[in-house]
């Protein structure tokens, strides 16, 4: 048997919180890693794409905190994107150091055949959970996430 080890309940609480949500997290995200992989894409690819078919033109800076990523990977995520012909981007008028993208005909089209279903996938990966619990969780998760801000 092996020897347990406590921390005090509250912190025990907390790290075994965190890590059925990590857990949780990595077996949604390994699923919807395959799905997009499968259509050709990388998670982070299929990240810019969204962004820019949902919400328009944005700076590369923007798109590097909407999708979680880091500056340097960013920069091959956009380079790999527009070989594809799926995003063009651009210096901004208002300060040339600044590149915007935008997503290309092209693009739209694969995200508008490819999101449908992602969204369906989504729905089945919570369809274990109430429209209550769903609820519940986002809020919580909303509120974990505001009080662990970086720098915050």
């Amino acid at each position: 048997m092996r020897a347990k080890h406590t921390y005090g309940a509250k912190a025990d609480r907390a790290m075994r919180t965190w890590i059925e949500t990590a857990r949780a997290f990595s077996a949604v995200r390994a699923k919807e890693n395959a799905f997009i992989e499968s259509k050709g894409l990388t998670i982070q690819q299929f990240g810019v794409l969204e962004a820019l078919y949902h919400m328009g033109v944005l700076t590369v800076g923007e798109l590097t905190r909407l999708v979680l990523s880091t500056p340097g990977n960013m920069t091959v995520v956009v380079r790999n994107l527009k070989e594809k012909g799926l995003i063009e981007t651009k210096n901004a008028e208002a300060d040339r150091r600044v590149t915007v993208a935008s997503i290309t005909e092209k693009g739209s089209g694969i995200i508008a055949e490819i999101f449908p279903e992602h969204a369906k996938n989504m729905e089945g990966y919570f369809g274990c959970l109430s429209d209550e619990e769903q609820d519940t969780l986002s809020v919580i998760m909303r509120k974990l996430r505001k009080a662990n801000r970086k720098g915050g």
